[in-house]
Protein backbone atom coordinates (compact mmCIF):
# COMPACT_ATOMS: atom_id res chain seq x y z
CA UNK A 1 0.00 0.00 0.00
CA UNK A 2 3.36 2.41 0.76
CA UNK A 3 4.48 2.07 -2.55
CA UNK A 4 1.08 2.59 -4.18
CA UNK A 5 0.18 5.76 -2.74
CA UNK A 6 3.69 6.83 -3.36
CA UNK A 7 3.12 5.31 -7.29
CA UNK A 8 6.08 3.16 -6.76
CA UNK A 9 3.48 0.07 -8.35
CA UNK A 10 7.06 -1.89 -10.12
CA UNK A 11 7.54 -2.47 -6.56
CA UNK A 12 3.86 -3.87 -5.65
CA UNK A 13 4.42 -7.39 -6.84
CA UNK A 14 7.29 -8.04 -4.74
CA UNK A 15 5.94 -7.01 -1.58
CA UNK A 16 2.34 -8.44 -2.23
CA UNK A 17 4.31 -11.88 -2.79
CA UNK A 18 5.93 -12.19 0.28
CA UNK A 19 2.83 -10.97 2.36
CA UNK A 20 1.15 -14.02 0.76
CA UNK A 21 3.62 -16.70 1.85
CA UNK A 22 2.61 -15.65 5.09
CA UNK A 23 -0.92 -15.58 5.02
CA UNK A 24 -2.83 -16.79 1.97
CA UNK A 25 -5.68 -14.93 2.04
CA UNK A 26 -5.16 -11.61 2.67
CA UNK A 27 -7.92 -10.70 -0.28
CA UNK A 28 -6.32 -6.81 -0.69
CA UNK A 29 -3.35 -8.32 -1.26
CA UNK A 30 -4.38 -10.88 -3.84
CA UNK A 31 -6.55 -8.16 -5.07
CA UNK A 32 -2.89 -6.02 -5.91
CA UNK A 33 -1.37 -9.19 -7.74
CA UNK A 34 -4.86 -9.45 -9.90
CA UNK A 35 -4.68 -5.53 -10.59
CA UNK A 36 -0.77 -6.32 -11.56
CA UNK A 37 -1.77 -9.17 -13.33
CA UNK A 38 -4.95 -7.95 -15.05
CA UNK A 39 -2.90 -4.88 -16.34
CA UNK A 40 0.08 -7.61 -18.42
CA UNK A 41 -2.63 -9.69 -19.48
CA UNK A 42 -2.05 -12.34 -17.19
CA UNK A 43 -5.17 -13.89 -16.15
CA UNK A 44 -4.75 -16.80 -15.72
CA UNK A 45 -1.99 -16.59 -13.37
CA UNK A 46 -4.08 -14.22 -11.13
CA UNK A 47 -6.87 -16.48 -11.25
CA UNK A 48 -4.49 -19.14 -10.05
CA UNK A 49 -3.51 -16.95 -7.14
CA UNK A 50 -7.13 -17.03 -6.18
CA UNK A 51 -7.15 -21.04 -6.63
CA UNK A 52 -4.20 -21.21 -4.02
CA UNK A 53 -5.55 -19.11 -1.62
CA UNK A 54 -8.64 -21.64 -1.74
CA UNK A 55 -10.92 -19.32 -3.14
CA UNK A 56 -11.50 -21.06 -6.44
CA UNK A 57 -15.12 -22.09 -5.11
CA UNK A 58 -16.09 -18.99 -5.27
CA UNK A 59 -16.34 -19.57 -9.04
CA UNK A 60 -18.14 -22.99 -8.72
CA UNK A 61 -20.81 -22.05 -6.10
CA UNK A 62 -21.84 -18.28 -5.53
CA UNK A 63 -24.32 -19.59 -2.73
CA UNK A 64 -20.96 -20.07 -0.57
CA UNK A 65 -20.34 -16.53 -0.83
CA UNK A 66 -21.10 -14.23 2.27
CA UNK A 67 -20.18 -11.25 4.22
CA UNK A 68 -16.67 -13.24 5.03
CA UNK A 69 -15.70 -13.42 1.77
CA UNK A 70 -18.20 -11.24 -0.78
CA UNK A 71 -14.64 -8.77 -1.68
CA UNK A 72 -12.60 -10.99 -3.18
CA UNK A 73 -15.90 -12.47 -4.62
CA UNK A 74 -16.13 -9.33 -6.25
CA UNK A 75 -12.57 -9.41 -7.48
CA UNK A 76 -12.71 -12.75 -8.89
CA UNK A 77 -15.88 -12.16 -10.70
CA UNK A 78 -13.53 -9.36 -12.58
CA UNK A 79 -11.24 -11.97 -13.18
CA UNK A 80 -13.80 -14.66 -14.96
CA UNK A 81 -15.24 -11.47 -17.21
CA UNK A 82 -11.98 -10.82 -18.48
CA UNK A 83 -11.37 -14.69 -19.55
CA UNK A 84 -15.23 -14.48 -20.89
CA UNK A 85 -16.95 -16.54 -18.23
CA UNK A 86 -19.38 -13.82 -18.42
CA UNK A 87 -22.25 -15.98 -17.02
CA UNK A 88 -20.44 -17.51 -13.89
CA UNK A 89 -19.25 -13.37 -13.14
CA UNK A 90 -22.51 -12.33 -12.81
CA UNK A 91 -24.12 -14.69 -10.97
CA UNK A 92 -21.06 -14.14 -8.91
CA UNK A 93 -21.60 -10.21 -8.65
CA UNK A 94 -25.49 -10.55 -8.07
CA UNK A 95 -24.88 -13.23 -5.47
CA UNK A 96 -22.38 -10.16 -3.92
CA UNK A 97 -24.96 -7.58 -4.56
CA UNK A 98 -27.52 -9.33 -2.18
CA UNK A 99 -25.56 -10.53 0.80
CA UNK A 100 -24.11 -6.59 1.06
CA UNK A 101 -27.87 -5.06 0.78
CA UNK A 102 -28.17 -6.59 4.26
CA UNK A 103 -25.08 -4.75 5.77
CA UNK A 104 -23.85 -1.06 6.56
CA UNK A 105 -21.86 0.93 4.17
CA UNK A 106 -19.95 2.75 6.67
CA UNK A 107 -18.03 1.25 10.09
CA UNK A 108 -15.72 -1.92 10.39
CA UNK A 109 -18.14 -4.19 9.05
CA UNK A 110 -19.82 -2.06 6.17
CA UNK A 111 -19.52 -2.19 2.86
CA UNK A 112 -17.87 0.40 1.51
CA UNK A 113 -18.52 1.07 -2.17
CA UNK A 114 -18.54 -2.80 -3.15
CA UNK A 115 -22.22 -2.09 -4.79
CA UNK A 116 -20.31 0.57 -6.89
CA UNK A 117 -17.80 -2.09 -7.86
CA UNK A 118 -20.14 -4.66 -8.34
CA UNK A 119 -22.13 -2.32 -10.54
CA UNK A 120 -19.33 -0.95 -13.15
CA UNK A 121 -18.40 -4.91 -13.35
CA UNK A 122 -21.88 -5.03 -14.64
CA UNK A 123 -21.91 -2.44 -16.72
CA UNK A 124 -24.34 -0.29 -15.07
CA UNK A 125 -22.22 3.44 -15.06
CA UNK A 126 -25.68 5.36 -13.80
CA UNK A 127 -26.08 2.80 -10.88
CA UNK A 128 -21.98 2.83 -10.42
CA UNK A 129 -21.47 6.68 -9.99
CA UNK A 130 -24.79 6.81 -7.85
CA UNK A 131 -23.73 4.35 -5.52
CA UNK A 132 -20.01 6.35 -5.02
CA UNK A 133 -21.79 9.30 -4.98
CA UNK A 134 -24.09 8.18 -2.20
CA UNK A 135 -21.04 6.76 0.09
CA UNK A 136 -19.27 10.01 -0.66
CA UNK A 137 -22.36 11.94 0.42
CA UNK A 138 -22.49 9.60 4.00
CA UNK A 139 -18.51 10.31 4.57
CA UNK A 140 -16.91 7.42 3.19
CA UNK A 141 -13.43 8.00 2.51
CA UNK A 142 -11.32 4.50 3.38
CA UNK A 143 -8.94 3.79 1.14
CA UNK A 144 -10.04 6.15 -1.32
CA UNK A 145 -7.14 7.12 -2.79
CA UNK A 146 -6.93 2.81 -3.54
CA UNK A 147 -10.12 2.73 -5.15
CA UNK A 148 -10.12 6.17 -7.25
CA UNK A 149 -6.31 5.35 -8.63
CA UNK A 150 -5.97 1.52 -8.72
CA UNK A 151 -8.90 -0.61 -8.50
CA UNK A 152 -9.70 -2.33 -11.40
CA UNK A 153 -13.05 -3.35 -10.34
CA UNK A 154 -13.74 0.64 -11.53
CA UNK A 155 -11.72 0.62 -14.57
CA UNK A 156 -14.98 0.71 -16.81
CA UNK A 157 -16.30 4.34 -14.93
CA UNK A 158 -12.18 5.87 -14.48
CA UNK A 159 -12.86 8.19 -17.20
CA UNK A 160 -16.23 9.14 -16.82
CA UNK A 161 -16.12 13.06 -15.78
CA UNK A 162 -18.28 12.54 -12.94
CA UNK A 163 -16.19 10.08 -11.30
CA UNK A 164 -13.17 12.31 -11.87
CA UNK A 165 -14.93 14.96 -10.39
CA UNK A 166 -15.91 13.46 -7.25
CA UNK A 167 -12.46 12.13 -6.85
CA UNK A 168 -11.77 16.03 -6.93
CA UNK A 169 -13.86 16.46 -4.27
CA UNK A 170 -12.65 14.22 -2.40
CA UNK A 171 -9.24 15.14 -2.90
CA UNK A 172 -10.21 18.77 -1.78
CA UNK A 173 -12.25 17.74 1.09
CA UNK A 174 -9.18 15.41 2.80
CA UNK A 175 -6.96 18.47 2.34
CA UNK A 176 -9.42 20.63 3.82
CA UNK A 177 -9.91 18.28 6.68
CA UNK A 178 -5.83 18.41 7.38
CA UNK A 179 -5.83 22.03 7.46
CA UNK A 180 -8.51 22.05 10.21
CA UNK A 181 -6.09 18.82 12.19
CA UNK A 182 -3.51 21.04 11.72
CA UNK A 183 -5.44 24.17 13.43
CA UNK A 184 -6.68 22.42 16.24
CA UNK A 185 -2.82 21.39 16.96
CA UNK A 186 -1.99 24.82 17.00
CA UNK A 187 -4.44 25.48 18.76
CA UNK A 188 -3.64 23.00 21.63
CA UNK A 189 -6.93 21.04 21.41
CA UNK A 190 -4.53 18.09 19.29
CA UNK A 191 -1.00 16.73 20.25
CA UNK A 192 0.54 17.17 16.71
CA UNK A 193 0.77 14.49 13.68
CA UNK A 194 4.25 13.12 13.85
CA UNK A 195 5.47 14.78 10.61
CA UNK A 196 6.31 11.08 8.86
CA UNK A 197 2.54 10.05 9.17
CA UNK A 198 1.13 13.05 7.10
Amino acid sequence: MFHLYRRESVQVPEYASKLLTISQSSWARLADLRNHGLQAGEYTEAQARYEKACLIWLAENESRIDRTNYRPAIDLALMLQRKGAQERADQILNRCLTVIQSMPRLGTEGFGISDALIYAQQGKTKEALAALRQAIDERWRTYSWYYFEHDANLDSIRQEPEFQAMWDEVKTDMAEQLVRLHEREANGELAPIPKSLE
